[in-house]
């Protein structure tokens, strides 16, 4: 598993403005790292292409305009060093996430604990 240096930035990415906000906040709460949120992987996109961007990125799958794999594949291709979290309601996605070059998969819904270890698992 790979571990990155600090300063940690998270970024977490979801259409789901209610689950945005509370994922975020588990974030926040638990992991003690700055974060950022996004409505939309568009906006993800224009944040990842930054200096100091996040260094790992939480996103969700399905996603309008510009779907979570997509996403995926674009940050590994262009920033392999970056940890890419994708999340889902269907774990059938885990297999696709996982070939796109994933590091870690949530199925949703999950518990804070499993989102907080698996965050300080690249810590």
């Amino acid at each position: 598993m790979k571990k990155l240096s600090p300063p940690i930035k998270i970024a977490v990415v979801d259409d789901d403005n209610m689950f945005l906000q509370m994922t975020a906040r588990i974030v926040m709460l638990n992991v003690h790292e700055n974060v950022i949120s996004f409505r939309s992987s568009r906006d993800a996109l224009s944040h990842i292409d930054e200096k100091d961007s996040a260094n790992i990125i939480l996103s969700d799958i399905n996603m309008p305009e510009v779907s979570g794999l997509e996403l995926l594949a674009w940050v590994k291709k262009k920033y392999p060093a970056k940890v890419c979290i994708m999340m889902s309601g269907d774990p059938t996605n885990e297999k696709s996430v996982r070939e796109l070059g994933a590091d870690g998969y949530l199925n949703k819904p999950f518990q804070a604990g499993e989102l907080s270890a698996l965050l300080h698992s690249f810590m």
